[in-house]
């Protein structure tokens, strides 16, 4: 019953976080997908169906199924991009949650080659470090593989002309991160059309800060 619970607070939590990345403008449409582990079994998932508006979500906007591919409970097919989500839950097992939208700042910086830099105690504490995975097509393994491999060492990873996705421990959490990742995109571009190639929190601090 307690599990139950949790689920279902789980889910409401993700169907607020939609409306609020579509309403700050960091997808469009149909695109992202967003997910959470089931409490009661780690090798099942419950991820937003295909075609859904993240901003639009309801309880039965989302697809219970196995980390392997099976659909266990729901109406909808699962996003094309359940592979990426089953990949890092298998390699993240305190991941709870993960979130995958296509915030602007992050996938251009990372297009033009330029670093995005920390500048804030929130973008250091929440972020801390992010990998990138070079482009692969929609849905495919290679794409599901590549990203996950960057969850080894990071919480937040570029994925090349396509978005950004976090795990978190809950929704709330992968989403704070999702949120300072973008706020350092878009810092580092204003600090870039300012002149400034250099500036960024200060790097003798950092330890402090994660300790």
């Amino acid at each position: 019953m307690k599990s139950h619970q949790e689920l279902q607070n789980q889910l409401n939590e993700l169907i607020r976080i939609g409306s609020d990345i579509v309403a700050r403008q960091l997808t469009k449409a149909s695109a992202g997908n967003l997910s959470v582990r089931d409490p009661d079994r780690e090798d099942v998932m419950l991820i937003t169906g295909t075609g859904t508006w993240l901003d639009d979500l309801g309880q039965s906007s989302f697809v219970r199924m196995s980390l392997s591919g099976e659909i266990l409970e729901g109406d909808l097919q699962p996003s094309s991009e359940w592979r990426m989500h089953a990949e890092i839950y298998k390699m993240r097992k305190d991941a709870s949650s993960v979130i995958h939208a296509h915030p602007k700042y992050s996938v251009l910086l990372d297009a033009i080659n330029r670093e995005i830099r920390f500048f804030t105690l929130d973008h250091i504490s929440y972020v801390r470090s992010y990998g990138a995975s070079p482009f692969a097509p929609n849905a495919s393994d290679q794409l599901a593989s590549g990203v996950a491999g960057n969850f080894r060492t990071h919480d937040v990873v570029i994925m090349s002309h396509h978005g950004v996705v976090t795990c978190g421990e809950t929704p709330k959490w992968a989403y704070r991160k999702l949120l300072n990742m973008e706020d350092s995109a878009e810092m580092t571009y204003r600090a870039l059309m300012l002149g400034d190639k250099d500036s960024g929190f200060p790097k003798d601090q950092t330890l402090s800060v994660h300790n």
